[in-house]
């Protein structure tokens, strides 16, 4: 569940980075806690996917015996330990979706991420600043480091909407 709360709260503020410098969107807390709750929501389907998964996959086993020749095949024996991780995965979906639907818990993660976001651009621009610190840029580096960050926008977008599928 840490690790889940954890990858929302970046996708989260990977969001915030890019619709905050990309698109110039002034900050909704509303939006936001929409789009938090859909990734939490995301989250939960995939975990259900990986528990249906294994409910097909126990029942192809039921009848095999003998040793396992790879990490991915199940034998008859295996069926305890893989009802158990259907019920914890199943278990995980559920939790996800309770805390997509606390208000508390949405928005502390917002702030979180909105915190993180702002730390992370203050910290580029910092960077900026000390690189650049007694020299002004010729148009041609100013290309070149603008190029760059459009770069780094257009990573932060595609690792968005591959977060999103």
């Amino acid at each position: 569940m840490l690790v889940a709360v954890a990858a929302v709260r970046q996708d989260v503020k990977n969001l915030i980075i890019v619709r905050a410098l990309r698109d110039g969107a002034d900050f909704d807390a509303d939006w936001y806690a929409e789009a938090t709750r859909l990734e939490f929501e995301s989250l939960a389907l995939q975990l259900e996917a990986d528990a249906d998964r294994l409910e097909r996959t126990a029942a192809a086993t039921n009848r095999k015996r003998g040793k396992a020749q790879h990490v991915a095949d199940y034998r008859a024996k295996d069926a305890r330990p893989l009802a158990l991780r259907r019920k914890v995965l199943r278990a995980q979906a559920e939790q996800l979706r309770q805390i997509a639907r606390s208000d508390d818990q949405v928005m502390a993660i917002i702030v979180e991420a909105r915190t993180n976001a702002l730390d992370e651009i203050a910290a580029a621009a910092a960077d900026v600043r000390r690189a650049t610190r007694g020299k002004r840029m010729s148009p041609s580096e100013r290309r070149i480091a603008m190029a760059d960050v459009g770069d780094d926008l257009r990573d932060l977008q595609r690792e968005l909407e591959q977060n999103e599928r």
